[in-house]
């Protein structure tokens, strides 16, 4: 059996390490109950058992692990883990939303005051600016990206639409750090439908584009 690679910078694997280790030993000063949910306002309106904790400090390492793992099953083989910099990137990103994610659960556990509605926000805010600025750099494949049955269908349709979906995502996370920023619940709800509009768009545009180019011969399919 082949040992497994990780191609992409170690330094995020460190942190999930050091992250596991600090959760571990803060484990026992924990309450029973640990904050697990909060309300639009940022107001804690749900608890779990201090378990939780254990599963939210595992997170990162399975994201890690997971996003290692998913080049080798694409079955185009178009998407190389290694030297893709928008797959490494985005991959950095979402580990590190949820380690920002567990500690805030851990500090509000242990008592301390964490504004979630401004963390939060400008949390996801970040994470939808990296993946729109990688967006248009991700190469067609199975696992990653846009996909619907038109851009699966068609590689222009594919690239035309994750330039579209690059400034909408950028465009919805200045919104969401926006919202973090004026702290206002109004500005967190639009940015939570933006998303819905974002996801919509999309896949319409696919659509149309698909359409389009069908009616123009000798264009390049999958």
């Amino acid at each position: 059996m082949s040992k497994i690679k990780f191609s992409y910078n170690n330094i995020f694997f460190f942190l999930i390490i050091i992250s596991l280790v600090a959760s571990f030993i803060i484990y026992p000063t924990l309450p029973e109950t640990i904050p697990s949910h909060w309300n639009i306002k940022g107001e804690i309106d749900g608890y779990s058992h201090k378990a939780f904790s254990l599963f939210t400090s595992l997170l990162p390492l399975g994201i890690y692990l997971l996003m290692n793992y998913l080049p080798r099953i694409d079955a185009r083989k178009k998407m190389k883990l290694k030297g893709n910099k928008a797959y490494n990137s985005i991959s950095d990103a979402l580990v590190l939303f949820f380690l920002l994610l567990h500690w805030i659960i851990i500090f509000s556990a242990l008592g301390y005051s964490v504004s979630t509605s401004r963390f939060l926000p400008i949390g996801i805010g970040i994470l939808f600016l990296i993946i729109g600025y990688f967006m248009g750099d991700i190469k067609p494949n199975n696992i990653f990206g846009i996909k619907t049955p038109w851009t699966l269908a068609n590689e222009i349709v594919w690239e035309k639409t994750h330039q579209i979906g690059r400034f909408a995502f950028i465009f919805s996370g200045l919104i969401f750090i926006f919202a973090g920023i004026i702290n206002k619940n109004y500005l967190f709800t639009t940015a939570i439908i933006s998303i819905f509009l974002i996801i919509f768009f999309l896949f319409i545009y696919s659509y149309l584009e698909f359409r389009k180019l069908k009616k123009t011969p000798n264009k390049k399919e999958l």
